[in-house]
């Protein structure tokens, strides 16, 4: 009876000792898509503060938001585009934001345009 007893014992004490989990701490890495929105939000408000120093007329916000409106179409319809490799992405979305650059500095005046090109941070 003692015998059985102890076997029991041990038998109950190995098996609690296997079934403990161990556990690992775990290294919690900043997702980059999460970090790409955070600083999308920032350049947006950043964006929006220099065009708010432009004082631009109606007519000017209204093709601003024109533009910005059909290259958000177009940004959308590239990233969503599976026979593109993502070099090839990448160069159409630099060339999409080249071409909007340029139809933004074709509606600004000479005054507002210089205002703009030194409120741009860190761009040369």
């Amino acid at each position: 009876m003692k015998i059985s007893l102890i076997v029991l014992v041990l038998s109950l004490a190995t098996i609690t000792a296997s079934a403990q989990i161990e556990r690992q701490t775990v290294v919690v890495k900043k997702d980059s898509a999460q970090t790409a929105t955070n600083d999308n939000k920032a350049d947006k408000q950043s964006r929006k503060e220099r065009f708010k120093e432009l004082d631009l007329t109606k007519e000017q916000k209204g093709k601003l938001k024109e533009i910005m409106q059909s290259g958000k179409a177009a940004k959308e319809a590239i990233e969503s585009n599976t026979q593109l490799s993502e070099d090839d992405k990448k160069k159409q979305l630099r060339e999409l934001q080249k071409s909007q650059a340029q139809k933004i500095q074709a509606m600004l005046t000479p005054e507002q345009r210089e205002k703009f090109k030194a409120s741009r941070p860190n761009k040369p």
